[in-house]
């Protein structure tokens, strides 16, 4: 027994500190040296091509970097990039309005994707290697592949159709490129999330970033405007109020549904600046889209939680109530309080003594009786992607504050129907009826009260994307549709999430 004792192998403690020390050293002269020898290249390509360049470069290689080596660290940097970066600049500027993400500088513009596209793509290409360095099936479609690709069939015909009937090629990569980036990064939140932990961080990120956008607006409105909002309409981008109604939907499925206390803390903290951007920033189909969001969680909450229907009852009548008595008074008052009332309301019923609103229906009304009438002279295959839709009411010309007008209308669901015709139009709907159907199915299946109220959350927001997509571009925001793709990729993981938890909580 002492022989084997002293036969055993002893740890030497000093020369594993050696070993650790010049392992140390070793780390310190490459880097040295890598610094030492990029340096003067660095300063050398800033002052040919601009030093903000070669910063952008620097970063898309950190970001390179850390995407071969934690490919889920990419769904976490597309995530934060749909969240704080606009599509476009702004009237005011904000810094994270002139990002080049979404578009290129002016010296690169003309490239057939963006820098998102490039990077989703990344994404998806060294995830593959990662699966097939491991003998794995290479990527996974999930239960939304065969949808998709209906969709995405359609899409296709629609570009050959419009290509040999004249579409202009630079407006049909535009139109269609929303499409492909809903898919891609649906793939890339099907495939990189793997954990409960994983969706936790992703409502971090939401919860954060709305902070974030909110302050931006409050900077406007008191620094930039001095808080003189007279005259001003949007303020910030448009899909920022989806993305701020979003947060308001979350913290009432917070209270509703279950308290996840840590991030409804969090997103309580930050609410008063959100909601003070979203009044501010006056888009009033976020204001329906939201109690419409609101009235479908509620309802699939009501029929999961039977214990507590009577609560959720009472707190409905509650609610309409006020909401009620809200519209009635506020209605046709001025004030940032009357806000959300007013935009309610001129939806419906507008106050024709209120210019900017009639003029914003009219001219919605005018642009869905042309896209109806195109419609009705392509009623097979549909106009096709590149070309004008015709214009029987001719619309007013704006093409200075959107050059392509007269291709991408507000109404996006409409938009859809013209380009791709009754084929494409009912594969839009059977793909978001997929997503709203599974997403219930799931939500009902859920244990895990968090998990659920993330499926809750995701069937919402998909019914809000679809109003909002009804008046405000939604479809064509680059934006919304990654941010719908991530949701729908962590709507079907979540079963598996569940069944992971169960053994835990037992």
């Amino acid at each position: 027994m002492q022989g084997r004792l002293t036969n055993k192998p002893t740890l030497n403690v000093s020369s594993l500190i050696a070993d650790y020390k010049r392992s140390d050293i070793i780390l310190f002269i490459v880097i040295f040296v890598t610094v030492f020898s990029l340096t003067p290249l660095l300063v050398w390509g800033g002052a040919l091509i601009g030093f903000s360049v070669v910063l952008a470069i620097l970063v898309a290689l950190s970001i390179a970097a850390l995407v071969v080596r934690w490919p889920v660290a990419g769904f976490f940097v597309v995530l934060g990039c749909v969240l704080l970066i606009e599509q476009d600049s702004l009237r005011f500027a904000i810094f994270t309005d002139n990002l080049y993400v979404f578009g290129w500088p002016p010296s690169l513009a003309g490239l057939i994707d963006r820098p998102i596209g490039f990077l989703i793509v990344f994404i998806i290409l060294v995830y593959i290697c990662h699966r097939l360095t491991g003998f794995q099936q290479f990527l996974r479609g999930g239960a939304f592949i065969w949808p998709f690709l209906f969709f995405l069939l359609c899409v296709a015909l629609g570009v050959i159709h419009g290509l040999a009937t004249g579409g202009n090629f630079k407006i049909i990569v535009l139109e269609v490129r929303p499409f492909w980036y809903l898919f891609a990064s649906y793939l890339i939140a099907y495939n990189l999330v793997k954990s409960k932990r994983h969706v936790r961080a992703f409502f971090w990120f939401v919860i954060a970033a709305a902070g974030i956008k909110a302050l931006q607006g409050l900077y406007i409105v008191f620094i930039l405007l001095h808080g003189n909002m007279d005259g001003q309409n949007e303020i910030m981008a448009h899909e920022e109020s989806f993305f701020f109604a979003s947060l308001l939907l979350l913290v009432i499925l917070f209270f509703l549904h279950h308290r996840y206390r840590p991030q409804l803390f969090l997103a309580l903290l930050i609410l008063p600046p959100v909601l003070l951007a979203l009044i501010d920033n006056k888009r009033r189909a976020d204001y329906l889209a939201l109690l419409v969001g609101v009235m479908i969680a509620w309802t699939l909450i009501f029929l999961i939680k039977r214990h507590a229907r009577v609560q959720l009852a009472v707190g409905m009548s509650i609610f309409l109530l006020l909401g009620s008595f809200y519209v009635i008074a506020f209605a046709r008052s001025s004030g940032a309080i009357s806000e959300p009332a007013r935009a309610i309301v001129s939806i419906i019923s507008p106050d024709y003594s209120d210019v900017r609103d009639t003029n914003s229906n009219l001219y919605r009304l005018m642009e869905n009786y042309d896209l109806k009438y195109t419609v009705k002279q392509n009623p097979l295959l549909g106009l096709g992607f590149g070309k004008p839709f015709l214009m029987p009411e001719l619309l007013p010309n704006i093409i200075e504050d959107d050059p392509y007008y007269n291709y991408i209308p507000h109404n996006t669901i409409y938009w859809v129907w013209m380009r791709l015709g009754p084929i494409g139009f009912f594969a839009l709907w059977f793909l978001f009826g997929s997503f709203i159907v599974r997403g219930c199915l799931i939500a009902r299946q859920l244990k895990d009260p968090y998990l659920q109220l993330v499926a809750i959350y995701i069937v919402a927001i998909v019914f809000m994307e679809v109003i909002v997509a009804f008046a405000d571009y939604q479809l064509s925001f680059y934006r919304n549709v990654i941010y719908l793709g991530l949701l729908v990729g962590i709507l079907l993981k979540l079963p598996s999430f569940d069944e992971k938890e169960r053994p835990m909580q037992e």
